[in-house]
This record gives structure tokens, sequence and C-alpha cells, in this order.
């Protein structure tokens, strides 16, 4: 039960934001209507956010049918922030600007060898570059989120296995530095939040992101879920075969040894005698025939779908979403992984190829961005002119 007065208020000005975010575009009586609260609560509430210029009025929306005045319509103000988002992959830099209803307003990548000497230089030259095209924004650049490809728990980086993060105070030595708000995130963690904000309404989806390693993030009741010390969602740690090969992590015949993008791809060098193939050049010769590729492809997909498979008998969610650029390039390989998965707890279970792709991480983190900044627990943009 709530008794502070002032969390009361708070609580309703965030019912308020977060109605008003989700419709578009709303008059304050139908925010009464929608939320409960009494009109004369509403229209103090978004004066509020007006003076804050956190909303905006557009215009006159439709009369009643019985006439009358008609009612002015009140809508988010985009252009009072901008969100900051940086992926922080293996052997490259990606990075977002947003505006605050999560429409794309910049986004490049940038091919680096990430370390933790590296990564310090490069975000402070990103932000500062960001910061300086905010200037006219009323709240500038709100914050920044940092993807990390490794186990992250409250803004500290525990484990990360193909580079050397985990070794620095990343959030602290940038915090001293930049004077805004910082989130770091694993990367998958944030793929989730992408698409309970951009894709669906569901309360429970796990989205799976396989790229040097194989994480899933876990939304459950419509918020990330960590476990202790941010080590839910490991799944490429599982074991798939016992005493297999060797795993960073310190494990044997981990998962992700076998299904990741950066081991099929080493795979396919290996074979190939050639360690400057791509992984485009994967998806080519798989395309063309190759005998070699087909076989890594196949394997791929029935690796991937027991990973699947015991994601859903794990954490029963309504949807699975796949961030893989494999699956998104080779139209054959989603039909082909469902194939595999035969349990009567997982068939049932709705598997798609994110439509998001590479633009998921970055979505994701600024999302949490948003969230933060309006001090929400749950937040629904609904598809928008995103950048792939």
């Amino acid at each position: 039960m709530i008794t502070d007065r002032y969390t009361l208020r708070e609580n309703n000005e965030q019912l308020v934001l977060a109605t008003l975010i989700e419709e578009k575009s709303i008059s304050r009586a139908q925010i009464s209507k929608m939320t409960g609260l009494n009109k004369a609560s509403v229209s103090d509430i978004a004066n509020k956010l007006i003076d804050n210029q956190f909303i905006h009025e557009v215009g006159s929306g439709e009369s009643t049918t019985s006439g009358g005045r008609k009612p002015i319509l009140l809508q988010l103000n985009k252009f009072a922030g901008l969100t900051l988002t940086i992926d922080l992959g293996y052997d490259y830099v990606s990075y977002l600007v947003t505006y605050l209803n999560g429409e794309v307003l910049k986004k490049e990548t940038l091919s680096i060898q990430v370390d933790k000497s590296s990564c310090l230089e490069v975000i402070q030259h990103i932000y500062q570059e960001q910061r300086a095209a905010a200037e006219e924004s009323p709240y500038g650049i709100t914050s920044l989120s940092i993807a990390v490809h490794g186990i992250v728990s409250d803004n500290r980086i525990v484990f990360t296995p193909y580079y050397d993060l985990d070794e620095i105070d990343l959030y602290g030595t940038l915090s001293e530095k930049l004077s805004i708000p910082i989130y770091i995130e694993n990367e998958a963690n944030l793929s989730a939040l992408a698409e309970k904000t951009f894709s669906t309404t569901v309360s429970n989806l796990v989205s799976i992101s396989v790229h040097s390693g194989v994480g899933a993030g876990i939304i459950v009741n419509n918020e990330l879920y960590h476990g202790r010390d941010g080590r839910s969602g490991e799944i490429g740690h599982t074991i798939l075969y016992p005493n297999g090969k060797n795993c960073p992590c310190g494990n044997h015949g981990c998962l992700e040894q076998y299904s990741s993008q950066k081991a099929i791809l080493a795979a396919f060098q290996e074979a190939k005698k050639d360690d400057q193939l791509t992984l485009y050049d994967l998806i080519t010769a798989y395309s063309t025939g190759d005998t070699i590729a087909n076989e890594l492809i196949k394997n791929f997909a029935l690796y991937l779908s027991i990973g699947i498979n015991n994601v859903i008998a794990s954490y029963g969610p309504e949807k699975i979403y796949l961030h893989s650029t494999l699956v998104t390039e080779i139209p054959e390989l989603l039909p082909l992984i469902k194939q595999n998965i035969l349990s009567s707890f997982s068939v049932p279970v709705p598997i798609e190829s994110s439509t998001l792709k590479e633009s998921g991480i970055l979505l994701g983190g600024a999302a949490l961005s948003i969230q933060e900044f309006f001090h929400l627990s749950s937040l629904y943009l609904g598809p928008n002119k995103m950048i792939q």
C-alpha cells in the first residue's frame, strides 16, 4: 500500500506519462478515463509535464457526439532530449542516438579491436561529439547506455570471455569524466528490452543473441530478469557436450563453443585453411551449395535448437526472438531450427527472427535510457522508423 503522498503523486505522474507515451496522442479526458485518475489530477500532472518540456499540446481532437469544445491533444515532446547508446563488440564499436520516442537520429559502426584502454578513449570521443550536436535540446544527452558482451551486475562488469573489460572499473572511470547518468548492461538483456519496447506487448519473452557468444535476455512480467549478480541468461555456458571443447568460462563443451557465430566461423576458416574468411563468405558459400558450409549450418541449427528447447523448458516464455546475422541472412535457417524442436513444452511457443536485426542491442540501450529518464518500470513505444 502506498502511504506517502509524494510517492502517490510520483506514481500518478508515471501512470499519466506511460499512458501518454503508449497512446502517442491523447486528451486529458481520455487519460483520466484510461487511468482512473480524476480529471483535475490529470490536468495538474499534465501541466507540470508541459512545464518540464516532457510533453506538449499538439492541436485539437474530435469532439464528442454531444458536441462541445474539441479536446486538446497531448503528445510526448521527443525533442526534449537525446539518448546515446554504445555497443562494445570485441572487434567493433557501434553507437546510436535517438530522440525520446526511440526515433533514430544517427547510427554508426567503427571497426576497432576493443580492449580496456581503447574503449575508454572511443567512448569519450563519441560522447563529446554527440554532446556538442545536442546542445539545442533542453535536456541534451540524457544518459549513456553501454552494451557489454559479458556478465554485468549493477553497472559492474563481472566477466567478459572475449575481451578484458572486466579488468577495469568502466562505470567508475566514466562517471568521473562524464556529467550524465551511465548504464552498463549485458547486450542480450538490451536486445530483450528492445523487443519489449518496439516489437511486442507480451509480458514474458526471451531474446536469444548469437554473436561472439550465445546469450539470452529474459523479460518476466514486463521487466528484465537479471538473476544473482547478473548471471541469468548465460545459456552459452550451459553444457552441450560433457568434456567437450574448452571454454573461457572454465567449463568444457559449452553451447557457444559449437553454436556461436564466432565458433562456426572459426570452424569454416579451419576447414578452408583461410583465417581471413568472414561470416558473409560462409553465408555465400552456403548459398552456392558448398558442402562444408552446408554441414556447418546444419549443425548450427541443431545445436541452437537444443539451447532454445532448454530455455523454453526453463522459463516458459510467450515468445522467443532470435538475434543472429546467420538467421537473418539465411531464410531457411529458422524453419530448420524449428524442425529440431519437438518437445511438447516448446512446440507451441512462437520463435521469430528479430525484425530489429543488428539495431536490437542499440535500441535496447535507448529504451533503457528513456525508461530511466522518465522513471518508468516498463515502456512500449511500438514500431517506428529505425535504421537497421
